[in-house]
């Protein structure tokens, strides 16, 4: 003759079923809040990187930082993108004016 090991009436397999599906419940909703904090995380990094490069452009403007850091701060911006960038031409003859470009007085006729 044959015993089984856990010998359970209706209603303690009843509980058991129960606590199993709590479990499981509270699992997945642990789960699925990490995996929401995360997804959060991923889309503010995103926005940190155009909020970063505007504020080297700020500082460009205001003559804070050279061209040359500007163009150095937007090349490592752009690898770490993933992006194609043209390499460096270090051959060229460049003005070396560090003043950010200026802007162009609009025409004093106005455009009929």
């Amino acid at each position: 003759m044959t015993v089984p090991l856990l010998v359970l009436t209706k209603e303690e397999r009843l509980f058991l079923w129960i606590g199993i599906l709590l479990a499981v419940l509270v699992v997945g909703g642990m789960l699925i809040g990490r995996l929401d904090r995360w997804r959060k995380r991923q889309m503010e990094e995103e926005d940190e990187t155009s909020n970063h490069v505007g504020s080297f452009r700020a500082l460009y403007e205001k003559g804070a930082i050279s061209k040359k850091e500007y163009d150095r701060v937007l090349r490592g911006v752009a690898e770490r993108a993933g992006m194609n960038i043209k390499p460096e031409n270090k051959t060229a003859i460049v003005p070396q004016a560090d003043d950010p470009p200026k802007t162009e007085d609009p025409p004093s006729t106005p455009v009929v």
